[in-house]
């Protein structure tokens, strides 16, 4: 038995250090292929510049931002919560009125059977939920802040995936437009709107930290943003009610637009036997009135990927709590006891 013990210690180290590498770099975009602005751009209000640098969506999606001296305290660092995003030009670009932009990502997002909730990829623009326009955040006490009863700000971007770049598989519900559209055709993305909620720059706004209650300030540890919202959390559950309630359905995730590229006739990896893509277009149709902004993009983490084989808990953590399952379960399965 001390020889088992001894072992699983070993397995709890080295999951303990498979748990330390997280996510990395190519699991966002790495480099801009195409951007093209298209028409009203905004600019930003301090500092006369346009939100035309599409570098800004490479990486993570933003974990803290400034104030403005409005809804937050001028020129603080604050961290982006729900009712308060990424709002620089340095953290977001913006695509105007036909426009569109490219990315690629660092490494192929697979449509894995263990990604949580069945989602592939997700999206992080700069929507927000709203709340009094006589209230202020100010980093107050997120149980304290309570939003409106009524929908996130959103700007819908068109969102297309490609295994190649030239190839492309759009989410929108008209079929004529799914598979290979004709990104020229004014009509474009088609008759029928969206598919679903899945467009760029919507629900569920960013979460740049994990709320924290016990914690001074409230705001700990960078959220995940490889790890997808719980579909069941819908965009209603956030009006008319606080912060705090808001940043607790959360959990560690970063929010975000989850998609789930299984529906696509898309070419497998013939070693894995999987879908997978590496390139995400964004197309701002030229009526939509809206100028989306777009923060990052992140493949999604799977199960084997986010808890190593060391987690048995799987809460995220290797510790002696896995240490003592383990060794519970190790008993239960052992016949006459200890060995």
């Amino acid at each position: 038995m001390k020889k088992k013990l001894v072992a699983a210690v070993g397995w709890i180290l080295l999951g303990a250090l498979a748990e330390a590498a997280g996510y990395d770099a190519n699991d966002f975009a790495v480099e801009v292929v195409e951007y093209v602005p298209g028409g009203g751009i905004p600019i930003h209000y301090w500092t006369s510049q346009p939100y035309n640098n599409p570098q800004a969506v490479l990486g993570r999606p933003t974990v803290d931002t400034v104030g403005d001296g409005a809804a937050a305290p001028p020129g603080q660092t604050v961290p982006v919560v729900p009712v308060y995003p990424a709002w620089l030009p340095s953290e977001v670009v913006s695509i105007g009125f036909g426009g569109h932009l490219v990315l690629r990502f660092g490494r192929r997002v697979y449509d894995a059977p263990d990604n949580p909730f069945g989602k592939d990829l997700i999206v992080f623009g700069n929507s927000f939920q709203n709340i009094n326009g006589s209230q202020y955040w100010l980093m107050g006490n997120p149980v304290l802040l309570t939003t409106l009863n009524k929908p996130c700000t959103k700007e819908p971007a068109v969102i297309s995936v490609s295994q190649d770049g030239l190839n492309w598989f759009t989410f929108t519900m008209d079929e004529a437009y799914r598979v290979n559209p004709d990104f020229s055709d004014p009509n474009f993305p088609g008759r029928y709107g969206f598919l679903g909620d899945f467009f760029a720059d919507a629900f569920a706004p960013t979460l740049g930290r994990v709320y924290e209650p016990g914690l001074a300030g409230w705001w700990g540890q960078e959220t995940d943003p490889t790890l997808p919202l719980d579909p069941a959390v819908l965009e209603t559950d956030f009006r008319n009610t606080t912060l705090a309630q808001i940043a607790l359905m959360y959990g560690k995730s970063a929010g975000g637009t989850a998609l789930d590229i299984s529906q696509f006739p898309l070419p497998v990896d013939p070693q894995t036997g999987r879908k997978w893509i590496q390139y995400i277009r964004f197309d701002n149709p030229r009526t939509s009135g809206a100028t989306p902004e777009i923060d990052a993009v992140a493949r999604v983490r799977g199960r084997s990927e986010r808890f190593p084989a060391a987690d048995i808990t799987e809460d995220g953590r290797v510790d002696l709590e896995d240490l003592v399952q383990l060794s519970a379960d190790w008993l239960e399965g052992t016949e006459g006891g200890i060995e």
